[in-house]
């Protein structure tokens, strides 16, 4: 099997497995939270360029190791999660509230029982 081939397979293998994990997860554990969105991209950008800096530093090679792909997931899930909280896909779509039913109340005005009493004595 060509090089190619294999790191398009892989690649697309990562991909599917990553969008199962990242949607189960901003359902069940994302949702739950409400932070501020330029925080959770401060912490994807640190989370970008850290180890790299970190492997830099001490001298270390992390290539073909777990903390690889442990760093990367974690700069995807941040990400993805500030895009989310970006468009505002997470507080609507899974918060079991939307948007739309709060614009959608219409205020009645309340019926005065005693006005209709005092026109009727007179």
């Amino acid at each position: 099997m060509p090089l190619w081939l294999k790191v398009v397979l892989q690649i697309l293998f990562f991909v599917f497995i990553f969008l199962v994990v990242y949607n189960q997860l901003k359902i069940h554990v994302l949702s739950k939270f409400h932070p501020n969105k330029w925080i959770i991209l401060g912490l994807s950008v640190a989370s970008f360029f850290i180890p790299t800096a970190i492997t830099v530093y001490l001298n270390y090679n992390i290539n073909g190791t777990v903390w690889q792909y442990v760093q990367s997931a974690v700069f995807i899930v941040l990400f993805l999660w500030f895009i989310d909280l970006k468009n505002g896909a997470i507080n609507n779509t899974y918060s079991g509230r939307s948007s739309k039913k709060k614009n959608d109340v219409v205020i009645k005005p309340k019926a005065k029982p005693n006005r209709a009493n005092k026109n009727q004595k007179k």
